[in-house]
């Protein structure tokens, strides 16, 4: 109870969102203190990516009882969770069933695919939705390139995670010459992340020697990592999850590859795959979307742990901070008007356990990344 007090605390001293007006809404209803509002969650409880939706819905549920333990929430918050089980026809289902239970938000969805499917469910109605992992660049955006006025993020875009790792082999932080890149044909995330690291890479004059694609279903990357060794790469860009990054990597080392590994956001939790030898990535580098160092950081881990008896992972961290943005949101909009809620949204300036930031017009959080490494088998940070 005393971390997630002090959890409480934290989120609220720390939080300040400017107030979007209460009077005059065109829908919706005026809240009172002490009212209870609803908040949504979608995404994948079941299935194969639950690994991704599990932390995300704990850290949600966490995050709201902090909020309903703090003696400065304005509201009574019940959560309704519903499953997507990462298909996008069932996440489109739970949209309109959250719709239908009268939720004023949505903290979700967890993947991009289903993201951009509840987008654009969501263009009529408008409910305010803030993912904590949606990282493809279309998502907050309309068919016509336009923000999606309803869709915000806590964790930066496919873009800011390629092009920043690209730049820091470009000013010569990261020590590599020749880069080869392989990338997920079947994941937009993946793709997303190469097209920014090579659009950055040219900028930089960085010496791309190979570009590779391999399908989700591949499992033995014996023929891609040959090439990669015949291309004279001194480092490999591998845009992918942490369970493909750990086999990929094994197969890499049982070859001899001894360049170095580059990686994005996906690849956090790596070391912790099941049975994985540590030592197989020191020397690795990838993106982060926050400094898992803080204190605030630390506090939250050790509060998910103590409530679920498991280890949770970035995206829940993110989901925590994005639970509490839209609910600061609610507040300073006060009523359940989606527009006003949207309007405060866009005036979020959060300091939370993840960072600073604000909005930026596409509603990407303008937050820096920072370089995580892997020395002696445990996380450290390219300072």
């Amino acid at each position: 109870m005393k971390l997630r007090r002090a959890l409480s605390t934290l989120a609220v001293a720390s939080m300040l969102v400017a107030c979007g007006g209460q009077d005059g809404a065109s829908s919706g209803t005026t809240l009172k203190d002490g009212d209870t509002i609803k908040i949504g969650f979608i995404g994948p409880k079941t299935g194969e990516t639950s690994t991704y939706g599990i932390p995300v819905a704990n850290s949600i549920e966490l995050a709201i009882k902090d909020y309903n333990a703090s003696e400065n929430a304005k509201y009574k918050v019940e959560l309704i969770a519903e499953d997507s089980a990462g298909d996008e026809t069932q996440a489109v289902n739970a949209y309109n069933s959250l719709v239908g239970k009268g939720v004023v938000g949505i903290v979700g969805p967890v993947l991009t695919g289903e993201s951009l499917a509840v987008g654009n469910a969501s263009a009529k109605n408008k409910t305010p939705i803030v993912s904590s992992s949606a990282s493809g660049d279309a998502v907050t955006l309309n068919n016509d390139g336009s923000t999606r006025a309803n869709f915000f993020r806590t964790c930066s875009n496919d873009s800011h995670g390629g092009q920043f790792i690209a730049s820091k082999v470009g000013d010569g932080t990261i020590k590599a010459k020749k880069i080869a890149i392989l990338t997920n044909s079947d994941s937009d995330y993946s793709i997303g992340c190469t097209e920014s690291f090579i659009e950055q890479a040219k900028k930089d004059n960085v010496q791309i020697v190979l570009e590779e694609k391999y399908p989700k279903t591949q499992a033995d990357f014996g023929t891609y990592i040959d090439k990669v060794k015949n291309s004279g790469a001194d480092a490999v860009f591998i845009p992918d999850y942490y369970e493909v990054i750990a086999k990929m990597v094994k197969q890499f080392k049982n070859k001899n590859f001894e360049g170095t590994f580059l990686g994005t956001d996906g690849w956090d939790g790596v070391l912790s795959v099941k049975g994985v030898d540590k030592s197989i990535f020191n020397g690795a580098y990838y993106t982060n979307t926050f400094d898992d160092r803080v204190d605030a950081v630390q506090n939250y881990i050790k509060a998910y742990k103590a409530a679920y008896n498991s280890d949770t992972n970035m995206f829940g961290t993110m989901a925590y901070d994005a639970t509490w943005v839209l609910l600061k949101a609610v507040e300073a909009a006060g009523t359940t008007d989606p527009d006003k809620v949207c309007e405060a949204l866009e005036k979020t300036n959060y300091g939370g356990i993840t960072g600073q930031f604000e909005y930026d017009e596409q509603h990407n959080p303008t937050k820096d990344l920072v370089i995580k490494t892997i020395k002696d088998g445990a996380y450290t940070y390219l300072d």
